[in-house]
């Protein structure tokens, strides 16, 4: 390697769509230090400046070991990573915005559904997201997950939910072999099956949205908890409370902020979006404080 020619210094401004979107990404990352002040003497005013970055644009660089410590107690790394949730729900506000705005012009309605229209415009909210995050293999997953429910919605033969889970698994396979060997991988594909078995047992009844949702919260922590301690060998026990508070704040109010926060260049959205978490964050301390917080098992 080092008898090879000198190195050289790529062109600052290289043509390409990959650079393109890489500058893109750069950009957003200097503009959110300049609002929040990091790297100046006043760093401290916005500790968790990371987090919002690492929600903007997938890089967890700026993330603290101490923060990423908190993090793992509370059983919330993964709110930190753009992976499925917060590009699920990205597509779903998308979708939905789309399909309103669709139903109000008689003309587009009558040549294309809105609801094809809401599914076609989530895709493309959840790729550009997915492409702002790097696009790295978790986000990649997501998107060829979105991508196969988008097509059986479109197409009108939505299959059972085991069925489209089974085709996404084997999409994903075929795209990435070796994410066999990922925890991730295993852990979504969990949760996802999970939330499917949880929503079936609301099915002819008559539950409300906050039931739903303590639902689906007590079905994903009891049901990842074995293959938690199995993979990693330790598991948060305070996590189903920490994300029944969480979940809503970040992915619901933090993460909107945030990339409103990258469309329209106003410093109060990261501030607000700033605040917000570091609010919650010093409720997740409290409550990752005792010893008992965090369960370790033997291998």
């Amino acid at each position: 390697v080092r008898a090879s020619p000198p190195p050289r210094m790529l062109a600052a401004e290289a043509a390409g769509f990959e650079p393109a979107v890489q500058r893109l990404r750069a950009s957003v990352r200097s503009r959110f230090e300049h609002a929040l002040g990091v790297g100046r003497e006043e760093v401290d005013a916005a500790p968790w400046a990371g987090v919002l970055i690492a929600l903007a644009i997938g890089e967890q660089r700026a993330i603290p070991t101490a923060q990423w410590t908190l993090f793992e107690r509370a059983g919330l790394t993964h709110l930190v990573s753009i992976s499925g949730l917060h590009i699920t729900m990205v597509a779903a506000l998308a979708g939905w915005l789309f399909t309103a705005l669709w139903r109000r012009v008689p003309a587009l309605a009558l040549r294309l559904p809105a609801q094809r229209a809401g599914v076609a415009a989530a895709l493309v909210a959840a790729a550009a997201y997915c492409l702002l995050a790097g696009f790295g293999i978790p986000a990649q997953r997501t998107l060829i997950m979105l991508a196969i429910g988008a097509l059986a919605l479109w197409r009108g033969r939505f299959a059972s939910p085991v069925d489209a889970l089974a085709l996404a698994l084997c999409a994903v396979l075929l795209a990435h072999p070796l994410a066999v060997i990922d925890a991730g991988f295993w852990l979504s594909f969990a949760a996802v099956a999970l939330l499917f078995y949880a929503a079936a047992g609301d099915v002819g009844t008559a539950a409300g949205p906050v039931r739903r949702w303590l639902r689906a919260q007590a079905a994903i922590t009891v049901g990842l908890a074995p293959l938690t301690l199995a993979l990693f060998g330790r598991v948060s026990l305070i996590a189903p409370l920490a994300n029944l508070i969480a979940i809503p704040v970040v992915s619901g109010l933090v993460t909107p902020l945030v990339l409103l926060a990258v469309v329209l260049p106003f410093d109060p959205l990261l501030w607000l979006a700033h605040a917000l978490i570091a609010w919650l964050m010093t409720g997740v301390a409290w409550l990752t404080a005792p010893d008992w917080a965090l369960w370790q098992s033997a291998a």
